[in-house]
């Protein structure tokens, strides 16, 4: 008569898992700053910080000498590292909306079983925290990984 129920395994569609991969990305990206502040202002200031990191960059840049093509060298990183930023928060945006589930979870099917993938290499990122060397290498996999499922969503 009572039997020992068992707890069906919740299976996450591809929306779940990518929403879940872009959270704990950006939430890696923004961990040196408070855990106080609501997540999207910590976006925020990290969006600004590499802005005025671009800006300073830019003003010091000068072809003439060793430094200021250091300078030009940073700047051109800074503002790929911001582009890429702003691209996955604006993705991230994307899938805090409800309403858009189906649409994604559509248009991220040729891409299911690389989410898929993906999402148990996060599962599983304690394998990768031995070092920051090697966090730091996972995590920027991670990122491409990222922007080449979330391409074509535009």
């Amino acid at each position: 008569m009572f039997g020992i129920f068992k707890e069906t395994e919740k299976v996450m569609d591809t929306y779940e898992q990518m929403q879940t991969i872009l959270k704990s990305f950006l939430t890696y990206d923004l961990r040196e700053l408070p855990s106080r502040y609501e997540f999207w202002y910590r976006v925020a200031i990290r969006q600004e910080e590499l802005r005025t990191l671009q800006a300073a960059h830019r003003a010091k840049i000068s072809m003439i000498s060793a430094v200021g093509r250091f300078h030009q060298v940073q700047y051109n990183s800074i503002t790929q590292k911001l582009a890429k930023l702003e691209r996955l928060a604006d993705i991230y945006k994307m899938f805090c909306i409800e309403e858009e589930r189906e649409v994604l979870n559509h248009r991220l099917h040729f891409h299911k079983e690389t989410i898929a993938a993906l999402y148990e290499h996060i599962q599983q990122k304690e394998l990768y925290t031995y070092c920051d060397t090697v966090q730091q290498q996972f995590w920027e996999a991670v990122r491409e990984d990222l922007l080449n499922a979330v391409a074509h969503l535009d």
